[in-house]
């Protein structure tokens, strides 16, 4: 039976950026991506030339999918509902591709080139103003940049963060939650 193409494309692109996080961009060979993926060479060479053409699929997709996100959070209730809301989107959003490629320009950032890695921060922005709401505070900016914060460091799995965070990953997920609640909720409150 025939693979759709789109499809192998798309493994390719999670594949490759798995291992990017994981063993790093300028350690990772388009051989262990169509490894990993169970295609040839060739076949990978069919869809992607180089490691940069991977990124700059994977960042294109994403970009869409962080805009999205920015609208949706804007346009959203200012309400506890909405604060929960909010929180669990921005859970969701942080663990699929979305969180992956954010994980990736961390662990990587030379080999971000500047204009992807500069429009990456501006989507960020985007998503911190849509979670403040128009003429926000200081306050209220450093508490929408904990939100994410809280939610991105501490899905980290086990083994990736640098840092000391204890429990498993449910554990985390749950405290991740509480504290990103705690934060929008006073954004709220003003």
């Amino acid at each position: 039976m025939p693979r759709d193409g789109s499809a192998t494309r798309e493994r390719i692109l999670t594949a490759a950026m798995t291992r990017f996080v994981e063993q790093g961009y300028d350690k990772t060979s388009l051989r262990e991506i169509a490894d990993d993926v169970g295609v040839t060479k060739a076949a990978l060479y069919y869809h992607f030339r180089t490691k940069e053409d991977i990124v700059r699929s994977a960042m294109a997709g994403i970009l869409d999918q962080v805009h999205a996100f920015g609208a949706w959070a804007a346009a959203r209730p200012r309400t506890p509902k909405g604060d929960e809301e909010l929180v669990d989107r921005l859970i969701a959003f942080a663990d699929g591709e979305a969180g992956q490629a954010m994980r990736f320009v961390q662990a990587n950032p030379t080999a971000m080139a500047a204009a992807q890695h500069d429009a990456t921060v501006a989507q960020l922005i985007d998503v911190v103003s849509a979670i403040t709401g128009e003429g926000a505070s200081a306050e209220a900016g450093l508490r929408a940049v904990l939100t994410y914060a809280a939610v991105m460091i501490t899905l980290v799995g086990d083994g990736e963060s640098p840092l000391p965070f204890p429990g498993d990953p449910a554990e985390r997920r749950a405290a991740a939650r509480k504290v990103a609640l705690e934060l929008v909720a006073g954004i709220r409150r003003g």
